[in-house]
């Protein structure tokens, strides 16, 4: 393997290690100790590969993170095949098994402890890579719908990532409640 290999895979080690540790602590309970001894290298060895810090190190994993969901979103919408509810399960099939974003938790107490700039772009990048694809499926819509297609999608992906835990304390499965959520942002809970 070649030196540019190596410290390829390495800088992917730190990102992937810091990733895992950043989502499901947040960025500020993450110090760069953590993430070296999750490696287990020395941590001024980060700096080789963030010579930023933690700081950098963060915005680096979360807009590597928000690309790769937005791939993914992108070619399960792509599938010309699927009705609009079809289309919705596959998506909240698929996003019921990823690492919860905590959108709000990055908004609301990550990004406060960032340079302001580069929490704008993480901000924008949250809703470019989550949220514009979403809203994109329901604009399709747009004549059938009641209601503003950014709000829609925005209502549909709160829905969806607290689901795992929601099923801790009933008793339907994922596909259950996947559909049941879909039903609710589509039709509405009362019974017309």
């Amino acid at each position: 393997m070649s030196q540019k290999s190596n410290i390829s895979s390495s800088r992917t080690a730190v990102l992937d290690a810091a990733e895992h540790l950043f989502a499901s602590q947040g960025y500020g309970a993450v110090t760069l100790k953590d993430i070296a001894k999750k490696l287990g290298i020395k941590q001024a060895s980060l700096y080789y590969h963030f010579p930023g810090g933690k700081e950098d190190l963060f915005v680096e994993v979360m807009l590597r993170h928000l690309e790769r969901r937005r791939v993914t979103l992108e070619q399960i919408i792509a599938t010309e095949s699927k009705s609009l509810e079809g289309c919705l399960a596959e998506l909240a099939a698929w996003l019921w098994e990823q690492p919860p974003l905590n959108a709000n938790r990055i908004i609301h107490t990550d990004l406060t402890e960032i340079n302001a700039q580069k929490a704008i772009e993480i901000e924008q990048a949250i809703g470019r890579c989550v949220h514009a694809p979403v809203e994109k499926l329901f604009a399709q819509y747009q004549p059938q719908l009641r209601g503003d297609p950014g709000f829609i999608a925005g209502i549909f992906l709160c829905g969806v990532e607290p689901l795992p835990t929601v099923q801790k304390y009933g008793n339907k499965t994922k596909d259950e409640m996947i559909a049941e959520l879909i039903s609710l942002v589509l039709y509405g809970a009362l019974i017309q």
